[in-house]
Formats: structure tokens, C-alpha cells, sequence
């Protein structure tokens, strides 16, 4: 293994170390439905809020870490 394999493997760990800690951080969902949900003020401000946030953290982390899942095994096996 060179280091090209190395950094994306680290990198991989790293960011799925991150993601487990962003998923982690977020709260339940249990209260809220989609029809009732969307008209209170938390619904319609979701975006701003810290479960908004984690949320969107969330997605890109998880299209970062299977990105670097793919990198990584073609890394390797080349």
C-alpha cells in the first residue's frame, strides 16, 4: 500500500468517525408527522435550526464517506 492508499484509507476512518458523531448528535424524530409537522414555526424554520443543520451535515458526510469507500477500494486494488 502507497500513500495515496493510506491518506484515503485515514481519510475514510475519519470521516466515519465524524459522521457517527453527527448522526449520533441528532434528536428523535417521534413527535412530528409530515402534514403537522410543516406548520409550526419549527417546521417551517427547520433549516436553521441545530437538527436542520446536523441534517444537512449529515447528507453531505455520508456522500463524502462512499465516495471514499469507492476511492479507497480501487485505491487498493489497482
Amino acid at each position: 500500500m502507497g500513500w495515496i492508499d493510506w491518506t484515503l484509507a485515514i481519510a475514510t476512518i475519519i470521516v466515519g468517525i465524524i459522521l457517527t458523531v453527527v448522526v449520533m448528535l441528532q434528536s428523535s424524530k417521534d413527535g412530528q408527522s409530515a402534514v403537522t409537522g410543516s406548520n409550526t414555526f419549527y417546521g417551517s424554520n427547520k433549516s436553521k435550526t441545530l437538527d436542520g443543520i446536523l441534517s444537512k451535515y449529515t447528507v453531505v458526510l455520508a456522500i463524502v464517506f462512499c465516495i471514499l469507500c469507492f476511492a479507497t477500494t480501487f485505491s487498493i486494488i489497482k
